[in-house]
């Protein structure tokens, strides 16, 4: 083993101690892992499982503990195959599990565990798998329905209902695991041929209800559905661009394709039905230290879920994709997974996560099982891939732009910027600007784009559903140019509020512009807040709004350069308060700067003892603003709130921030002319750009936003 399998394994066999806390004891050889409860818990409680049967036959293990190891992953097994609907008994909570649109997916998880522990196995035990494994695999054959919706089903956007990339491949995989498992039974064939269904409407698109390409027997149009992607690999899962479940989509393929290569079972053709295509654009939102980053923003526990399964998608990228850089990344992860954990008091999750322990034991669960056999799985493949084997190597295109104009979604990642804008993120609208290899910087709800709240409005620090019941986006525009992009739109603001008796909406109109400069180091920001038509009384008001992690995985330590000298910031904070930065320029930790260019003289620190980044709380978040008002103010109709021009800077220390703001002072110029805003600033690469924005009727003739660059070869519009 090399070293970061080594640190894989250690970091196991220590999380085998600790998880003896949440171990009980049921009678019969049979034991269960955590709460024990149907759905969630028996989907822990398998991980756990599988992470035992590992640990249960590693010769890195003392021998006591690997004993220890191999009876719970034995006695934890028994107790799932006897609580299925197939069984005799019970779950704690007195149901029993299974016949689900989800059941497959814990045991997809499980099965490179159960396989480990095949020697061990009774006749009874094979008997009873045999049962619960065929009866899940007929039941999607014949009886499938997720919701209200029967059969295979996909649709490009999530409020259709039938955005199920993710359940279309495990539940794919489970069948075309069963048939190979046991050929002999007469329903195998079919077995395999609803496998093909479901694997093919996985990472689906339009194109595919056209496509010919002969693939396991039948052209691909034959089985199409419909398409989960949209056509550039966007994906809407959950109501937002969903990074996450890009992740979970490969890593389902990932699971299937290692456990058939050890197993040596032939695998489906239909497996990694454009999963190449989906890597392509996947591999520009992973950081090289194995973050993801979420451009659409995330709506569960930061670092967490997601994140996890991104291990097992790498090493499938790396063996079977041929990306060369993959392997790295996956080892990285690897580095970031033992920083935590060496923070942590037991388990793997610091003290991040101690409200949820307390209140959400059921949760908090779920995300330690899912660390721990994303780290088995590592573990288990991860000697499988070596680096001389990769022949020939497909080198992803890290660099350079990606944009989804349909959906709203466009990056563009260059060696000292990685820049993005989502119109449907998790909470509507998030910009992110930072140095590519600084991956703690990155933070989403609402990042960098002003946020404005009004009485009636219960979203703070991304406290909303899945689709924002207090903004709604009406119109968005966008496209690439050379070394950067542009996008504008509009958002309403204040959309459904209700407190007490009040019922309000469409209290604000928020426009917005964003442009990513081809020097490739700074990104623009132009914006407009509007109250509408009634009497606002605003409850908050954040212009620029940019979210600094400052958690375990940068040390809980910043320094926030400004004016007026350094701020040192460390986690918790003592206080909430709101600090002035005494000017117009700021610098974080010398690698990001921010500028306010016009609107607004001073930069405001805002710091809370609470956590606040996502909806769980989990990672403590400083934020940087101008203005920043958190006292109720009332507003007039048609009066404009915010109307802010501003700069973020990657890759910048605080000299080149404080530079550019003074350079900015002199030379920047900003028309405003009803609706058009025109911006002149010169870039970090010494060139003008001069940026034109249309915020009312968009011109019928011409794009809404344009960009001009002079000063160097190769100058001209962009639009």
């Amino acid at each position: 083993m090399n070293s970061r399998e080594n640190l894989a394994e250690d970091l196991l066999r220590c999380w085998a101690d600790w998880a003896e806390r949440h171990w009980f004891e049921e009678g019969n050889d049979q034991g269960v892992w955590g709460t024990g409860y149907a759905h969630w818990g028996v989907q822990s409680h398998q991980k756990y499982l599988a992470v035992m049967a590992l640990l249960g036959i590693s010769d890195g293990i003392e021998p006591a503990q690997r004993e220890c190891c191999l009876k719970r992953a034995m006695a934890a097994l028994r107790w799932t195959l006897g609580n299925h609907v197939t069984g005799t008994g019970r779950c704690v909570d007195g149901t029993q599990w299974g016949r689900t649109w989800i059941s497959a997916l814990g045991i997809e998880r499980m099965m490179f565990g159960v396989r480990r522990l095949d020697p061990y196995l009774t006749d009874a035990d094979r008997a009873a798998l045999r049962r619960v494994l065929t009866d899940e695999a007929e039941w999607l054959r014949t009886s499938y329905r997720r919701g209200e919706f029967v059969g295979v089903q996909a649709s490009k956007w999530n409020h259709e209902g039938r955005n199920h990339p993710e359940s279309n491949l495990w539940n794919g995989a489970l069948l075309w695991r069963v048939a190979k498992m046991w050929p002999d039974d007469p329903r195998a064939s079919a077995w395999e041929e609803q496998a093909h269904c479901f694997l093919i409407n996985g990472v689906s698109v339009a194109a595919d209800a056209t496509e010919d390409r002969i693939v396991a027997g039948r052209p691909v149009r034959e089985r199409h559905v419909g398409p989960n992607f949209f056509d550039h690999y966007a994906l809407d899962h959950h109501g937002y661009m969903n990074t996450g479940y890009m992740t979970i989509c490969m890593s389902n393929a990932a699971i299937l394709h290692f456990d058939l290569a050890e197993s040596g079972l032939s695998r489906p053709e239909t497996l990694d039905h454009h999963q190449r295509d989906l890597w392509e654009v996947l591999r520009r939102m992973v950081f090289d230290d194995g973050r993801l980053v979420r451009i659409g923003g995330d709506s569960r526990v930061r670092y967490a879920y997601c994140q996890e399964y991104l291990l097992p998608a790498l090493l499938y990228a790396a063996d079977h994709l041929g990306d060369a850089q993959a392997l790295a990344i996956a080892d990285a992860q690897v580095d970031l997974l033992a920083r935590e954990a060496k923070a942590a008091t037991g388990g793997f999750f610091s003290d991040r996560l101690d409200e949820m322990k307390r209140h959400l034991p059921h949760y908090h669960l779920r995300l330690e099982s899912d660390r721990a056999c994303a780290l088995a799985m590592y573990l288990a493949w991860r000697p499988r891939v070596r680096e001389s084997e990769l022949s020939p190597p497909h080198v992803q295109p890290t660099y350079g732009g990606w944009s989804e104009p349909e959906h709203g979604d466009v990056l563009h990642r260059g060696r000292r910027r990685f820049a993005s804008f989502a119109w449907r993120s998790y909470g509507w609208t998030q910009a992110l600007c930072l140095p590519p290899d600084t991956s703690d910087l990155a933070e989403y709800w609402q990042n960098l784009v002003s946020v404005i709240r009004f009485a009636g409005d219960d979203t703070a620090d991304g406290a909303g559903g899945n689709v924002p019941r207090h903004r709604r986006v009406q119109r968005h525009w966008l496209c690439e140019c050379e070394g950067g992009f542009l996008t504008c739109g509009t958002v309403m603001e204040g959309m459904n509020l209700a407190a007490e008796s009040l019922s309000l909406s469409d209290m604000a109109r928020h426009d917005i512009a964003i442009a990513a400069l081809p020097d490739e180091r700074t990104l623009i920001g132009v914006e407009r807040i509007r109250i509408h038509d009634k009497r606002a009384w605003v409850v908050e008001l954040k212009g620029v709004h940019l979210g600094i992690p400052n958690d375990i995985y940068n040390g809980c330590h910043r320094i926030i350069h400004g004016p007026n000298g350094s701020l040192e910031l460390t986690t918790p904070a003592p206080r909430d308060e709101i600090i002035s930065m005494g000017g117009r320029w700021a610098n974080v930790d010398g690698r990001l700067g921010v500028v306010l260019l016009d609107g607004a003289d001073t930069l405001f620190l805002s710091r809370s003892v609470r956590p606040r980044g996502g909806v769980y709380r989990s990672l403590r978040v400083e934020e940087l603003c101008a203005p920043c008002r958190i006292e109720t103010f009332v507003a007039e109709p048609g009066e404009t709130v915010l109307d802010l021009v501003w700069a973020v800077l990657a890759s910048a220390d605080a000299g080149e921030t404080a530079d550019f703001a003074e350079r900015a002072a002199q030379t920047l110029a900003v028309a405003r002319d009803g609706d058009r805003r025109a911006v002149s600033v010169i870039g970090l690469d010494r060139r003008r750009y001069t940026l034109v924005i249309h915020f009312g009727e968009w011109p019928v003739d011409a794009p809404p936003m344009s960009l001009e660059r002079s000063g160097g070869l190769g100058d001209g519009p962009h639009r």
